[in-house]
């Protein structure tokens, strides 16, 4: 195997959604399993996040995560989000943590996701660090439109490597671009 020797805060964002299917969310954890595993972490190396993402499965539900509540939402029984691992220098424990990660088989939510790995970089990247966020997705968000704001949002602090999994609906090609 490569091993990455670079001082770069990653994100993993990994498609839950139903249009993944379950037998995709497995390959994509194994996956995810060995690149993390290669990956050389430590403060002049490697740090990692990895968040599983689907999103919610209820009207109500995606109001709360859109913002319009009264109470916070639970990120991951009401929006579909969970955060295997904050920013971490140990990439080991990163990669067995995915060994016990659900399969969330909601709509995808995949605007909230882009939102969510640029907070993690803002709050918790290092500054003197290169910032990369890999969503590795079906490639069908629920907004569309949001997604691609999204997108252009975290694009101004990160790079951002869109990794199509499955049959890709022909109509998102604006979105990962």
């Amino acid at each position: 195997f490569l091993e990455c020797h670079s001082k770069l805060d990653l994100v993993l964002a990994l498609d839950g959604g139903a249009s993944v299917t379950r037998g995709g969310f497995i390959n994509t954890l194994k996956m995810t399993m060995s690149l993390v595993a290669n990956l050389k972490g430590g403060h002049d190396a490697m740090e990692v996040a990895i968040l599983v993402f689907g999103g919610p499965k209820t009207e109500t539900d995606v109001e709360e995560c859109a913002g319009h509540f009264t109470t916070p939402p639970d990120f991951w029984t009401d929006c579909g989000m969970r955060w295997v691992t904050h920013i971490t220098r140990n990439t080991m424990r990163a990669a067995h943590s995915l060994r016990w990660v659900r399969y969330p088989e909601s709509p995808s939510l995949t605007s909230m996701a882009l939102a969510e790995a640029k907070s993690e970089l803002e709050s918790a990247g290092r500054t003197d660090a290169n910032s990369v966020v890999v969503v590795v997705t079906a490639g069908q968000p629920m907004f569309e439109h949001m997604t691609a704001k999204a997108a252009q949002d975290l694009k101004a602090s990160a790079r951002l490597i869109w990794v199509p999994i499955g049959p890709i609906d022909p109509g998102t090609d604006e979105v990962l671009k």
